[in-house]
């Protein structure tokens, strides 16, 4: 994903909910529940407190590309490429090109794609319909993912919960 301050606060924002998630599901026993509650409450605080920090998105204008069988610049793609076209598989290539020269780059085949945004790499599962990669879900192998879901553009999906 891009390196911005809405993804890496959006980042953060998700990995509180879910601390918070994994604390309402945890069974104690019975002794332990004062504890758990007061551990939610902080958690919960904390949330809130980091939910009032969220930045704005920043503005950027896109130019995006999309190639069937297109050739990516990305050397790890390249490399993907080639062994999709070894295989004889299919693919399309997306490319966003942002007016701050970003790249990023999407490899789509069968469902499946990896993408090079920010220097790094993300592999999931392709929905076509919204045209979003979920991070590490993988239908065929029963992976639910990550619960990343990133734009073509490399903007991390995300809606902070109301609740908080």
């Amino acid at each position: 994903m891009l390196k911005t301050a809405w993804n890496e606060w959006s980042l953060k924002a998700l990995q509180l909910e879910t601390a918070l998630l994994a604390l309402e599901e945890i069974e104690l026993p019975e002794e332990m529940h004062a504890l758990q509650d007061a551990a939610e409450e902080k958690v919960l605080e904390l949330a809130r407190a980091w939910k009032a920090r969220q930045p704005q998105k920043e503005p950027r204008k896109w130019d995006k590309q999309t190639q069937k069988e297109g050739v990516p610049r990305d050397a790890e793609l390249k490399e993907l490429v080639e062994g999709f076209r070894e295989e004889g598989k299919s693919w399309t290539l997306l490319r966003a090109t942002s007016d701050k020269q970003e790249v990023v780059e999407t490899v789509v085949s069968e469902g499946r794609a990896c993408m090079a945004a920010g220097g790094e790499y993300y592999l999931g599962q392709w929905d076509a319909k919204d045209s979003v990669l979920e991070v590490g879900r993988d239908d065929e192998a029963g992976e639910p993912g990550t619960g990343l879901v990133l734009e073509p553009t490399g903007e991390l999906q995300y809606a902070p919960d109301p609740e908080l």
